[in-house]
């Protein structure tokens, strides 16, 4: 469907200036060809999708053509194309071969010190055959809310699957003269630049100018984001300005005529493009700037909107998925805001001051863009409109200290560090900016990812505001102060945010995360939330990649209470990373099971906790929590147990929310169980009244015992755990244990983060891969 909105889109686009109603058959006609277009290549990626499947995890031979190759961290990295995979039975020269399978891309990669035998990137031409063998895998896909899905991202790609080599050989092959050139005038810059320019500074000329982020410091890139100038680090339009028109300018200085200067920059910035990888924002600028140039040859005036639209369709129409990205959304939405809505408010409030101007440019980036940032990140930059007008300006000084420092490091070291030492200064003032921007009150808002009705009717009220900002211009009274119209503007730019604030949440919400081997459970009603442990030993950055972007992805920027039920790696990792890391996420209230007073783990956890503010508790049995109507008690351990173990030590917690109860229980084993039983056995509609499990230890054959399981009224278990443990979880005794109590079990492993949604009365599940 995007496709097909996008296909419409740019029929209007390019026939906007028709009259009458041509533009309506060419609407309909890219309608209809959006349509086709998009089922044929979701039947494409269809089949393609089961071919890997088939082949993934068997030891294969794979042969090849070399499309790209990239080195970086003793790590080389090949794409190859036209691809053939046979199976391979049995090793050495007895090896027999059964039927093959064609997988158009492949990516394939290996490390350079695994063995002495394996080549470096340096061995390698675009265009030559290779014949790598190993086991081909599917990309991960999200697996919770808010997570990155890496299989999406690389089919939009155009990546299959990948595949660590085991044995790689070059066998031959045409290689493709100007693409290998491109590629080798790519590494020589990118190792001029970091031969000559400072460790901080290098990473990004390297991506501003040659679209190479291996060497960009995660911290910077972490920065850049966070502040809403990550577009910076971004091969686009601005760069490519300042690159092909500065071309363009020098050969018309150097005599040439509009026909050949356009000519020429035309073929410049194609391979330019082609040289820094051609992703889809330097695609869209390239067909831009093409486009111009070629109107420049005929004579003939450039419309933006036009080349935009132009830009969007090849793309599209090679790739529907393309517009699924963030980054391809707000490139072109970047550029559509500029074109399209920039022009009406600067109307609406005139063109005599500058100031005002460039304020006006920045709020229509940020209208258009806002629901697309959010959708994909989460949080608003709240001061980043303001940062851009003062860092765009500079970004000029640090693209042409980059291409300096590519050029002249070839010469020399000095020639190449003199080079970079504008861009050193303007890179270290952005940095100044940004840390001094993240010490300004509500730096950051964690909106969470809107419903898609809210972007809807945000982009229905926009457009009600634009035309009502022109219908005003030809009716504006000229007495009418400017002050008015900017203050009216700036409440219009202050309100649409409020169109896509997080709801609160209706009843009780518990996300079961799929933490891999580890636990991880959010609450949330109304607009409070707790945490109920956060650990993985499976996922080493959990809190990085799942924990912190399911928590953004849902608004939660406050957890009011953090209860971790014991010390173990696989409960509190995430939690730790959320005190030591993640500053836009704050946790009130962390409470500790009061048999883990001595745990090492768990004391160093409440020091990173009051170093940011936290409160510590120690909880026993019978302590009680409170929030947005959720009722929290600790039944287990008390201050008198003496657990055996750490898992012994485990909190259980029982969460109540009208007639719905659940029941926490960590890694409690059998003997635990029992002795809860007892301390409960006079309040036994404490255990009888629970519907829903968490099933303690993640399935172990050790916990969820029989007797146990009588004294609860469960009807819903839920399991924690990674696919192919070493453990075997979850495993069969307590399966069938369950299975015989008519218990319906969700597991993570299988369905991702399943959801669980009561108004007290009824409950709801879903699960994310479902």
């Amino acid at each position: 469907m995007p496709a097909l909105l996008a296909a419409g889109t740019g029929a209007v686009c390019l026939k906007r200036r028709s009259k009458g109603a041509v533009w309506l058959p060419v609407f309909l006609l890219f309608v209809l060809l959006g349509m086709g277009r998009a089922g044929d290549t979701k039947l494409e990626w269809d089949a393609r999708e089961r071919a890997c499947m088939e082949m993934a995890g068997v030891y294969s031979e794979l042969h090849g053509r070399v499309s790209a190759v990239e080195e970086s961290e003793g790590k080389v990295q090949i794409t190859l194309e036209e691809n053939v995979v046979r199976p391979l039975a049995g090793s050495g020269e007895g090896r027999s071969f059964s039927m093959s399978r064609q997988i158009p891309c492949v990516l394939v990669s290996w490390k350079t010190d695994a063995t002495e035998d394996m080549p470096d990137a340096r061995d390698f031409k675009l265009g030559s055959n290779v014949t790598v063998r190993g086991k081909l895998e599917l990309f991960a896909r999200a697996r919770n809310p808010g997570e990155f899905d890496s299989r999406n991202y690389y089919r939009v790609q155009g990546v299959d699957c990948r595949m660590y080599g085991e044995e790689v050989e070059i066998s031959g092959g045409d290689v493709s003269p100007l693409p290998e050139l491109l590629r080798q005038i790519r590494e020589k810059a990118k190792q001029n630049i970091m031969r000559s320019a400072a460790a901080e500074d290098a990473g990004i000329f390297s991506a501003a100018v040659l679209g190479d982020k291996k060497a960009l410091d995660s911290e910077i890139k972490d920065l850049y984001q966070k502040n809403g100038i990550a577009h910076l680090l971004a091969i686009s339009g601005l760069h490519l300005s300042i690159i092909g028109m500065g071309g363009y300018k020098l050969l018309r200085k150097a005599g040439l005529g509009y026909k050949g200067a356009g000519l020429a920059g035309a073929a410049f910035i194609i391979c330019y493009g082609a040289m820094t990888g051609g992703s889809p924002s330097v695609v869209r600028a390239v067909v831009m700037m093409s486009t111009g140039f070629l109107a420049s040859y005929l004579g003939r005036t450039y419309d933006l909107l036009s080349a935009l639209s132009l830009a969007l369709l090849m793309l599209v129409w090679e790739t529907p998925e393309l517009l699924t990205q963030g980054g391809v959304q707000l490139s072109f939405g970047a550029v559509f805001a500029v074109g399209g809505v920039l022009p009406v408010i600067q109307d609406y409030l005139g063109k005599e001051r500058k100031i005002l101007g460039a304020l006006a440019v920045s709020a229509a980036i940020q209208l258009v863009t806002l629901p697309v940032i959010l959708w994909d990140f989460f949080q608003f930059p709240v001061y980043g409109i303001f940062l851009n007008l003062l860092v765009i300006p500079l970004m000029g000084g640090v693209i042409c200290s980059g291409i300096g420092t590519a050029l002249l490091g070839g010469i020399s070291y000095k020639a190449g560090a003199l080079a970079a030492g504008t861009g050193h200064y303007i890179l270290r003032f952005y940095e100044w900016l940004c840390h001094g921007t993240e010490r300004l009150p509500y730096h950051t808002l964690v909106m969470g990812r809107p419903a898609a009705a809210a972007v809807i009717l945000y982009y229905m009220v926009l457009l009600v505001v634009l035309v009502g900002m022109k219908r005003a211009v030809g009716k504006r009274d000229e007495a009418k102060p400017i002050w008015l119209r900017t203050a009216l503007f700036f409440c219009i730019c202050i309100f649409m945010p409020c169109i896509l604030m997080p709801r609160p949440v209706d009843g009780m919400e518990i996300l079961f995360l799929d933490v891999g081997q580890g636990d991880g459970i959010l609450l949330r009603s109304g607009r409070g939330a707790m945490l109920i442990d956060g650990g993985s030993t499976s996922e080493k950055k959990l809190g990085e990649y799942r924990l912190e972007p399911c928590l953004k992805s849902c608004g939660v920027s406050v957890i009011e209470y953090a209860f971790v039920s014991h010390g173990d790696l696989d409960h509190i990792s995430g939690v730790r990373y959320l005190l030591e890391s993640c500053e836009e996420i704050e946790i009130r209230n962390l409470l500790l099971p009061c048999q883990g007073r001595e745990d090492d783990a768990l004391l160093s956890l409440a020091e990173l906790a009051r170093a940011r503010g936290t409160k510590v508790s120690l909880i026993e049995a019978g302590e009680s929590f409170y929030m947005e109507g959720i009722g929290v008690t600790c039944l287990y351990p008390g201050i008198s147990d003496l657990p055996a173990d750490k898992n012994e030590e485990s909190e259980v917690l029982k969460v109540d929310y009208g007639n719905c109860h659940v029941l926490f229980t960590g890694d409690m084993s059998g003997e635990g169980e029992l002795r809860l039983l007892s301390a409960l056995s006079e309040k036994p509609g404490v255990l009888s009244e629970i519907q829903i499990l968490k099933t303690a230890h993640h399935g172990s054959r050790f916990s969820s015992g029989e007797t146990f399981l009588d004294a609860l009224g469960v009807k819903w278990a839920v399991i924690s755990y990674a696919e192919g443990n070493s453990y075997g979880h979850p495993h069969k005794e307590v399966l069938e244990r369950l299975g015989d109590r008519s218990v319906k079990i969700y597991g993570t492993a299988e369905r991702g983060a399943v959801t669980m949604k009561t108004d007290g009365k009824m409950v709801r599940w879903k699960a994310f891969l479902d």
